[in-house]
């Protein structure tokens, strides 16, 4: 036994002592079990019962503790062995925790029953679920090993009835093997040594006693009792035992002494274990003592010791007292113990008499059972052959039903054999066609077997069963056939009317506009009971039907569409020719426009005409200043919102011929789009391409056989009603025929997007978004899956044009070499304006409108008509209240938005990667002319902040790039003040002050007029040379700043910096004179300078 045994072992003993703490009683052991409970109130348990039989029910185990104990006997010095039976009181049931247990969980003990020791009459040990003789032979047989032993065991006990207790039966389930022969060896062990103890007799034998009475009656009484006790101690009171012999009892204790002693008291460790059985002990061993009373006795005699103070000499002399009085009263109970022969050899007559009467009464049960095992062997022969006549009756009945209904399902009506045979299928005659062909289905489907209410799949194999299945399969392929024919040829004609009416059209808008399904759909929708018949009858007909359906229908489609998308195009290119007409469309940012610009008209952005929708009129990168242009885009798309729509209904109406690309673009997409994935979903729901058709159509329509009246007036409605859930996938099939019937299709798309890759190609953006909004438009249809695919394929076109555009500027701009463009003799003198500039300003312009516009059309995406299947689901979400169409919607703007998102990265990635290098490359050009480098800065930094000041308000990807053009024109606006007033002849008066100031920091005022050049007659000539006619040089230094910025803005920020940076030179110059010259006053003053500024052309 491990630690943990021995640890368990020893905290039930402290339970189980502090319940008997009270007590005279002595633990000896106890055992951990789980009681089982019997229910025998069923009909074959009281049966069973009735006849002398047993009836065990296990139904839930119940904890329970089996204790022994023994008492101190009061006729003798013996002890008295007893078995109680207590359970855990749970702490909701008014108990406490257990004060003994280490982790303190355990609950405390409820004392239930307390029996005698020699009350137990019956012990069996079994297995459970086995008989006792089967768990014997698992526990003891020969061979078996410590995994027998390790499996649960079941206790059986039966007590008699003592004093108020009645009489006790109970099963026991102990937890192995070991357990159950450690209780039974034990309850074995307390029997024998209980029947065999004797008093001890101090200051006397038993023998000396017969010796002294050997002449007198004593004699044969002591014999005779000396006799009955041997034959006590040889023939003990033992409980009858079942599963184990006394023998392997026996043996199990004496070979497990070692593992036993974990669960036994102190008192079982002295008296019951074998080799330490004793009996009687001397006083002067205080341990034995100790042992032998129980724990109320040892507190009885603690508390009388401790009620008498006396000394040493008066201790012994009590003890010696004590001796004496206790050997006067054991030689009392001798005698009287051998006077009570005559009364023990009554009651043995007595129980010889009474055990002849039970052997009599055991041998009339015996014969009574053999009766009863006959009669029991009888009732079950009789119900036996009772069964069998009962289930020979029902099958003999179910037989007979069954070949009732075979025999009536295996003919076929004549009627139905002649509907079918010959159908007469026309569109207002096409139910009773379509009842006979289901009537056909059902009972193919009967014959089949399978289904809950078919024929038992046992019979389909019989001779009769087949033939009746080849004939209708005969009758369902001749039906089959003509539906399909019929089906073909009305297809076939529908499709080729909607040819010739399509090309009956001569108006713009009926040719660009999609055409009217109505009657078509009608038509086709009468067909659908036909339909749903063949895809049960032959669902592979149905397949080759749909493919030959879906070829015409995409050769309908492709006509439509390649003639709305040439229409579109021919108005598109027009308006692209006229623009290229006006110089418009051609986006590279270093070709130049019309040659080499003048001076006077350089810095200022060319007079173009408006594109995209800005109207003819208003301001735009047309506008003589960059000034005027609009800061936020969104101010012009407001504005020819109006106009866009009357240029669209103008070449709706046919008064114009030309139509903007991207107004084109949408009109093509908003138009058929929806067209085509209506057309799709509309066919699939007709020819049953959705997941689950199948499932849908096996129990057939739920009307019932049109009379006659319904026949002829063709009013019967039978067709399915298919309900299928939002959202339903098409099948594999489907979604390959929906393919193939809008396959074909992207090359009139591609055609019409591929205008705006050659020009125009800010356009490419509204076209990018407008697809994409579309794209995530139809992603949520099934049936518009090839649609979205489309969609997906032009948008990766597109963004590979925009790729390829912006490749090929940012390419141009590091190219780009003025001397290549001007004449190598020329360098940048006469370059004001750089072309990449200019360009990149105006396509800014034009590309956020065109941003504007396409975040417009993909809102408008968003608020597109609903398709059929996206109103079906609305119907069935308007039951549930009015969350699913705003969730619908908000999921629509959602995908507006991101289509939007899109396109302004792509945008915002171009401006990242061209301003650095526009701004980069203009710096190395202004570099390679010392002259005229920080006029073509200023010039080009102007235009560059002027044009994109109201953007960068708006435009975080162009604020950071603005920054940095402002911050430069700056420094070059500095730079070339500094240089025209180093141009200017004013320049050495000035010059003459920076020498002041650097004269003043080495000596001082009064000794400036004796340096070098520095007279007071040197510097009044200096001021009559410098001086003199300065209203001309001033005159002169306004022509020259207009002369290279031009009488703009430009010029008058220019000119403003070189007046406030002269006039503070020159009174900064009229200080310098007063502290080194007081006698010289500067002629003019500063005051009279400033008025000849006012009074020159520029102001």
């Amino acid at each position: 036994m491990d630690q943990d045994t021995h640890r368990s072992a020893a905290q039930l003993l402290a339970r189980v002592e502090e319940l008997f703490a009270d007590s005279e009683s002595i633990v000896v052991a106890a055992f951990e079990a789980h009681k089982v409970s019997h229910s025998s109130e069923s009909t074959g348990a009281q049966l069973l019962k009735a006849l002398g039989g047993k009836a065990f029910a296990r139904e839930a185990l119940r904890s329970v503790v089996l204790i022994f104990t023994v008492k101190r006997s009061l006729a003798d010095r013996g002890f008295q062995a007893a078995l109680h039976f207590a359970r855990p009181l749970l702490l909701g049931q008014g108990g406490t925790r257990s004060s003994s247990d280490d982790g303190g969980g355990s609950p405390r003990l409820e004392l239930r029953k307390s029996y005698p020791l020699k009350s137990l009459l019956d012990m069996r040990l079994s297995s459970p679920g086995r008989a006792s003789g089967r768990s014997e032979a698992a526990l003891m047989g020969q061979g078996a090993g410590d995994a027998a032993l390790r499996r649960q065991q079941v206790l059986e006990l039966r007590c008699a009835s003592h004093h108020a207790q009645p009489e006790h039966r109970a099963q026991y389930m102990l937890p192995d093997g070991h357990t159950a022969m450690f209780f039974a060896s034990l309850a074995v062990q307390l029997l024998r040594h209980q029947d065999a103890v004797l008093p001890s007799i101090s200051g006397v034998t038993l023998e000396r006693e017969v010796a002294r009475h050997q002449d007198a009656v004593l004699p044969s009484i002591a014999g005779v009792t000396m006799e009955r006790l041997d034959a006590w101690h040889q023939d003990a009171v033992l409980p009858s035992i079942a599963g184990v012999t006394m023998e392997r009892l026996d043996a199990w204790w004496a070979s497990h002494k070692e593992e036993v002693t974990a669960g036994l008291s102190s008192f079982a460790l002295e008296v019951v274990t074998p080799g330490a059985i004793l009996v009687g002990r001397s006083p002067e061993d205080s341990s034995a003592a100790d042992v032998l009373m129980s724990a109320k006795e040892a507190a009885d005699l603690t508390e009388l010791l401790a009620s008498f103070d006396m000394g040493l000499g008066e201790e012994n002399a009590f003890a010696a007292a004590l001796q004496e009085e206790g050997a006067a009263l054991e030689a009392a109970n001798v005698a009287a113990l051998l006077g009570c022969g005559p009364a023990v050899e009554g009651v043995l007559g007595q129980l010889r008499h009474t055990q002849a009467v039970l052997d009599d009464l055991d041998q009339s049960l015996q014969v009574f059972d053999f009766k009863l095992r006959h009669m029991r062997d009888d009732i079950a022969a009789i119900e036996a052959s009772n069964n069998s006549l009962e289930r020979q009756a029902r099958h003999n009945t179910a037989l007979s039903r069954l070949l009732e209904q075979l025999l009536g399902g295996l003919g076929v009506d004549r009627n139905l054999t002649a509907a079918l045979e010959a159908p007469d299928l026309k569109l207002d005659r096409l139910a009773p066609a379509v009842f006979a062909a289901w009537q056909l289905h059902a009972k193919r489907t009967w014959l089949a077997g399978g289904a809950p209410d078919s024929l038992n799949p046992l019979l389909t194999q019989m001779r009769v069963v087949k033939e009746a299945q080849a004939r209708l399969h005969q009758l369902a392929s001749r039906f089959v056939g003509a539906a399909v024919g019929f089906i073909t040829g009305l297809v076939g004609q529908l499709m080729g009317e909607a040819m010739e009416a399509g090309a009956r059209h001569s108006d713009r808008w009926s040719k660009v506009s999609p055409p009217d399904r109505a009657k078509l759909h009608g038509v086709m929708l009468r067909v659908r009971p036909l339909l749903q018949v063949l895809a049960v009858l032959e669902p592979r007909a149905l397949q080759q039907l749909q493919q030959q359906v879906f070829v015409e229908v995409n050769a309908l489609l492709r006509r439509e569409l390649r003639a709305a998308a040439g229409e579109l195009r021919r108005g598109a290119s027009a308006e692209l020719a006229a623009s290229g007409q006006a110089g418009e469309g051609d986006y590279n940012l270093c070709k130049e426009k019309g040659g080499s610009s003048s001076s006077s008209s350089a810095a200022q952005p060319r007079q173009r005409v408006a594109r995209l929708s800005y109207g003819s009129g208003g301001s735009g990168p047309g506008s003589d200043s960059v000034s005027e242009w609009p800061a936020d885009p969104t101010e012009l798309s407001s504005g020819a919102a109006g106009a866009s729509a009357a240029k669209r209904q103008a070449f709706l109406d046919g008064s114009v011929p030309g139509l903007p690309l991207h107004e084109a673009w949408s009109l093509l997409l908003g138009g058929f789009l929806p067209f085509l994935a209506a057309e799709a979903a509309f066919y699939a729901d007709l020819l049953l391409l959705y997941r689950g058709d199948e499932e849908r159509l096996r129990d057939g329509p739920d009307s019932a056989a049109p009379d006659a009246k319904q026949q002829r007036q063709g009013q019967a409605s039978i067709a399915v009603v298919i309900s299928r859930p939002p959202g339903c996938p098409l099948t594999y099939a489907g979604s390959q025929a929906v393919e193939g019937m809008l396959a074909g299709l992207e090359g009139d798309f591609v055609a019409l997007s591929d205008l705006a890759s050659r020009s125009h190609q800010v356009l490419l953006l509204p076209l990018l978004a407008t697809a994409l909004a579309w794209q995530q438009h139809l992603a949520a249809q099934p049936a518009a899956a090839p649609l979205a695919a489309l969609l997906e394929s032009l948008a990766g076109k597109l963004r590979g044009a925009w790729g390829s555009f912006c490749a090929g500027q940012v390419a141009a701009v590091e190219q780009y070499d003025s001397r290549s463009k001007m004449g190598l003799q020329q360098g940048i003198k006469h370059l004001h304006v750089l072309p990449f500039i200019s360009q990149f300003c105006l396509m800014v312009h034009d590309l956020e409108v065109a941003l504007v516009e396409g975040a417009a059309a993909a809102a408008a995406v968003a608020a597109a008509a609903p398709s059929q299947q996206q109103q079906q689901q609305q119907q069935q979400q308007q039951t549930a209240g009015d969350d699913g169409e705003e969730g619908q919607q908000s999921l629509e703007q959602a995908a507006a938005a991101d289509a939007a998102r899109s396109v302004r990265a792509a945008a915002d990635a171009l401006y990242d990667e061209l301003c650095p290098r526009l701004l980069s490359r203009l710096e190395r050009l202004a570099s390679s002319d010392a002259k005229y480098g920080e006029r073509c800065r200023l010039e080009n930094y102007g235009y560059l902040g002027e044009a994109l000041r109201g953007l960068a308000q708006k435009l975080p990807a162009l604020q950071q790039h603005w920054q940095v053009a402002e911050a430069r024109r700056e420094a070059a606006l500095s730079g070339y003040v500094a240089e025209q007033l180093a141009y200017s002849k004013l320049w050495k008066l000035l010059e003459f002050g920076d020498k002041l100031d650097a004269l003043l920091k080495v000596v001082s005022p009064p000794e400036v007029s004796f340096q070098k050049d520095c007279s007071p007659a040197e510097v009044r000539s200096l001021m009559r040379s410098t001086m003199d006619g300065t209203d001309k040089k001033l005159e002169a230094l306004a022509g020259r700043v207009r002369k290279h910025l031009g009488g703009g803005a430009l010029f008058n920020v220019a000119w403003a910096a070189v007046k406030e940076a002269l006039l503070a030179r020159y009174e900064h110059l009229e200080w310098l004179l007063e502290q080194c010259y007081p006698t010289t006053p500067l002629r003019p003053s500063p005051e009279e300078l400033r008025e000849l500024f006012r009074a020159t052309s520029a102001g």
